[in-house]
């Protein structure tokens, strides 16, 4: 039965990766996937190639456009095609790694390295994620590459080193554990010229991609070395290889997680591998002693040391074959914490944004390591068996936050991209898909689609409409934020509006919606885009939305904009007399108001508006009077931005607009208000303590900050 324990754990192992990972096979294009589908569709794999990345940060020729056009026309651009490629790539890597593990350091810690980094949390993104091909090409193709030299074939590990590099560059230093993993004798001098083929590998694609990022832009973006990136990358590895992520407020494994039943047997099966695997074959009979073996030196004779590494010579004095030569699990141990490393210092360069899932190969040497090591310190059974299951359980519980960090951080307590963070952009995905096919289920060609309120995390709408090409598979489609508006998109051909539902968490088609851009209008106005706001106010007077204060608005805008004249006309427009005097009317409602008077005074500031359309006060006693009616709450946001206009050195003003933009979850540009209300009144700063609070709290829902940590949850709770 011995002979059997390595294939059967090694079988086992995959089995505990599909377990792990079986609930991702249903998962929905996400993110940058609508990109790469949108370049291979239709196009032929040389005119693909000869493209420019749809992405254009870096050279990922093979894990990007290359799968991306095989798998597609494999599978007729199937998700559940791509995630079970994903996976089978995950299984293959086990697989190989298990081999070469057996290879430096026996059978056993083959199965302990394939079953560590079967159930490992860091594969969890790549897997799930479509795009997530490029991190588990390179993996499996650097663990194969690694494999072919440990064995002695240099020239073909250096064809998969470079394959592996053109699927991603996370594993540029993986030459380094491939001289650590060699044993040929001669120190390292010799192994380091051996690895010349590797090196040449790199040289190659350190050309390819110099001279492709040249031709197309923007290479490394996202990159963000630090001066203590390379001391902060290893201390990383050492929390992910140990599972060691924890929700806002807690401590590692303080609050437990569900990750669900299938990862918890997942762990089971392969601490059963393990266990299996050290099962000690039955006796068999002594052998006979023969003449040579009976030859043992005498009691208190000198006995010549046996040298603890290996020596690989023949009987006739040549080195012998790789294959051949014994194993050394403390070689094997060195050999992995050189790979671990190696693994990690890559991951230096984006150290404030890291991932769990960036330490992939990195993971993989560890899986050697602690092979290597339990082989050496003779650790059979139920102690390795346990070590497994309790790293296991450690990873179950990373994978099972419902947390991410959401601001750069080299220590913060969560992977900034993890399980959490793409099942909550892709519940939000599967939704809104589903929404446009049944609203409309065949678009005319060149249909300009425009959308609003969507949460930037789920990456619906990128670039200019892949998702929307995508889902019809028309070509001539587009898809802009409505932010992005501007008559010439609009004109292009048929257009369509549909809005994100905050409250049910649905697409909502508001095309034939009268108000449509007025709403627009004044979105744009509290973003700050006063360029966007002037398109959606003249699509708003071509739609017809005239009687809905259209003129009034854009006269405000181009009184920010500073052309009164513009402003003048536009008020005339909307039948807005700006020529007389509205003290009277201020007078007369401030006494109404003291009277509790509310409605009165509001018909009286309405008149004095018409009398006198560029007096501040007017306005601003008109935004306090309607901001506190939830029946007039929208025209209150515009009188209120009316104020701030007239008057830019109010602080009464800035503070008012601050609360508007508060309210309409604005967090950023109402902190940028209130900073700007502070300097204009100093004071206020220690002492308006509401100001202050309201403040701080929206700091706390910046990204980063506990109540947006906290409020992550509800996308997967709708």
């Amino acid at each position: 039965m011995k002979r059997y324990a390595f294939p059967l754990g090694v079988l086992a192992s995959a089995v505990a990766a599909c377990l792990t990972h079986a609930g991702s096979l249903g998962a929905p294009f996400f993110a940058d996937d609508w990109l790469f589908l949108d370049q291979v569709r239709f196009r032929s794999l040389l005119h693909v190639l000869a493209s420019p990345d749809p992405l254009g940060n870096y050279f990922r020729p093979l894990g990007r456009q290359l799968w991306f056009w095989v798998i597609a026309r494999l599978g007729g651009e199937s998700a559940l095609v791509f995630h079970g490629a994903n996976l089978a790539c995950l299984v293959a890597a086990v697989v190989l790694l298990a081999l070469l593990a057996r290879r430096v350091a026996g059978p056993f810690a083959g199965v302990v390295a394939a079953a560590f980094l079967a159930v490992h949390y860091a594969a969890d993104v790549p897997v799930l994620w479509v795009s997530g091909s490029q991190e588990l090409l390179s993996l499996t193709l650097a663990l194969a590459a690694l494999t072919l030299y440990v064995n002695g074939r240099r020239a073909g590990s250096a064809v998969l080193m470079l394959l592996a590099l053109l699927a991603k560059e996370a594993v540029v230093l993986a030459p380094l554990a491939a001289i650590a993993l060699d044993d040929t004798p001669g120190g390292w001098r010799v192994r380091v010229r051996r690895a010349w083929p590797l090196g040449l590998s790199v040289a190659a694609w350190l050309g390819l991609a110099a001279w492709a990022m040249a031709r197309r832009g923007a290479p490394g973006a996202g990159v963000a070395l630090t001066p203590l990136g390379p001391f902060v990358a290893p201390l990383l590895l050492v929390r992910v290889a140990l599972g060691l992520e924890w929700q806002t407020g807690a401590l590692p494994l303080t609050r437990f997680t569900d990750p669900g039943w299938a990862s918890l047997l997942a762990v089971l099966v392969a601490g059963a591998a393990v266990w299996f695997s050290a099962l000690k074959p039955a006796a068999r009979p002594a052998a006979k002693p023969t003449a040579r073996s009976s030859a043992r030196p005498a009691r208190g004779a000198r006995r010549t040391a046996v040298p603890t590494s290996p020596v690989p010579l023949t009987s006739s004095g040549a080195i012998a074959p790789t294959s051949e030569r014994p194993r050394d699990p403390a070689h094997a141990v060195r050999a992995g914490l050189v790979w671990a490393l190696a693994g990690a210092l890559p991951v230096a360069a984006v150290a404030p944004v890291w991932s769990a899932y960036y330490f992939l190969f990195a993971v993989a040497g560890v899986g050697l390591t602690l092979g290597a090591l339990v082989t050496k310190l003779r650790w059979r059974g139920p102690a390795t068996a346990v070590l497994l299951v309790a790293t296991g359980f450690a990873s179950t519980q990373a994978r099972g936050l419902e947390e991410f960090a959401t601001a750069p951080a080299s220590w913060s307590g969560q992977s900034h991209v993890n399980r959490f963070y793409l099942q909550r952009g892709m519940r939000v995905i599967s939704r809104c898909v589903a929404d446009l096919r049944r609203q409309l289920p065949r678009p005319a060609a060149r249909t300009t689609f425009f959308f609003a309120g969507l949460p930037s995390f789920a990456a619906f709408q990128v670039a200019d409409g892949p998702l929307v090409r995508g889902v019809y598979r028309d070509s001539t489609l587009r898809g802009y934020y409505l932010s992005q508006f501007t008559r010439d998109k609009m004109s292009r051909g048929p257009w369509r509006v549909f809005f994100f539902d905050q409250t049910s968490g649905r697409l909502v088609d508001r095309t034939h919606e009268r108000g449509v851009f007025m709403s627009t209008a004044l979105g744009q106005i509290m973003n700050g885009r006063l360029d966007i706001a002037e398109a959606a106010l003249e699509a708003a007077r071509e739609n017809g939305e005239n009687d809905l204060g259209r003129a009034y608005l854009a006269g405000l805008v181009a009184l920010d904009l500073g052309d009164r004249e513009r402003a003048r006309t536009l008020f005339g427009e909307a039948h807005e007399v700006a020529g007389g005097d509205g003290v009277a009317a201020l007078r007369r409602a401030r006494a109404q108001l003291a009277q509790r008077d509310s409605l009165g005074a509001l018909l009286s500031v309405q008149q004095g508006l018409r009398e006198d359309i560029f007096d501040p006060e007017l306005h601003a006693l008109s935004a306090d009077l309607m901001l506190g009616n939830v029946q007039y709450a929208v025209e209150g946001e515009v009188e209120a931005y009316a104020a701030r206009v007239l008057a830019p050195e109010s602080a009464v003003a800035w503070r008012r607009w601050a609360l508007v933009l508060a309210l309409e979850n604005r967090q950023a540009e109402s902190i940028a208000a209130l900073d700007r209300y502070f300097k204009l009144a100093p004071t206020a700063a220690s002492r308006d303590r509401d100001a202050i609070r309201l403040r701080a709290i929206e700091v706390r829902m910046l990204p980063g900050g506990d109540i947006a940590q906290r409020a992550m949850k509800k996308e997967l709770t709708r």
